[in-house]
């Protein structure tokens, strides 16, 4: 695997790039063997905010501190080593870091789905129009309690990010069996255009096009495959 031979400034833009086609939605923290940049003694304070990736950009303090790990042009740190690599080489079918961890399942759907902090205010917004068990109409009896049994909106946010198919989700949240195919029932009825079913769980026409539209980003990244 060949190093970039441009200058930083080409790297850093190219990141950019990157970072806005495939990797908003990576939250990379919430994988397994992440490392976080370490401050380091005499450095001023710095705090991980969201995704590690987006960080790296919210400033250019960020990145000059990040840099003393790995370059910028190779901004992602492998787990349990020292080696860095391109986001370029990220999910792209073949293992770069030392375990593979760059091909891992989670992170790759991860990066195809909506942000996390997106899917949880989706779902936020439901139970503040509808009450706190409405999502008991999409996600079975369990949802009771703003999805508390559940374990919580985020929680909830979190598997619909990283689950590749709905039924990894539902073997995720411990779903019945009768819940999951009701929910794939409700995916279905959007991917054929059956807006009816929507209306027939109590979505208001208000809300039928985010609704439809957050659906839609699910099932077009292989959630019902």
């Amino acid at each position: 695997m060949a190093r970039p031979s441009s200058s930083l400034s080409q790297g850093l833009a190219l990141l950019m790039v990157l970072l806005a086609a495939s990797t908003s939605a990576i939250d990379i923290s919430r994988l397994p063997g992440h490392r976080h940049y370490t401050k380091r003694s005499g450095e001023s304070d710095v705090k991980l905010k969201g995704p590690y990736l987006l960080y790296l950009l919210s400033s250019p303090h960020n990145m000059h501190a990040a840099e003393r790990e790995c370059m910028a042009y190779e901004p992602f740190r492998c787990p349990g080593g020292t080696m860095c690599i391109s986001i370029q080489y990220l999910c792209d079918g073949a293992p770069d870091c030392p375990d593979g961890y760059d091909e891992n399942p989670r992170l790759c759907t991860a990066a195809k789905r909506p942000p996390v902090e997106e899917t949880a205010s989706f779902l936020q917004s439901l139970l503040a129009s509808h009450g706190p068990n409405y999502l008991e109409k999409l996600f079975g009896t369990k949802a009771r309690n703003a999805l508390k049994p559940l374990g919580g909106v985020e929680k909830v946010a979190i598997a619909l990010s990283e689950s590749q198919t709905i039924d990894d989700f539902g073997d995720t949240l411990h779903l019945l069996r009768s819940d999951v195919e009701h929910l794939r029932s409700v995916f279905m009825a959007v991917e054929n255009g059956d807006i009816g079913m929507l209306k027939s769980l109590g979505i208001k026409d208000s809300e039928l096009g985010d609704v439809k539209f957050f659906l839609e980003k699910l099932v077009n990244t292989g959630f019902l495959d």
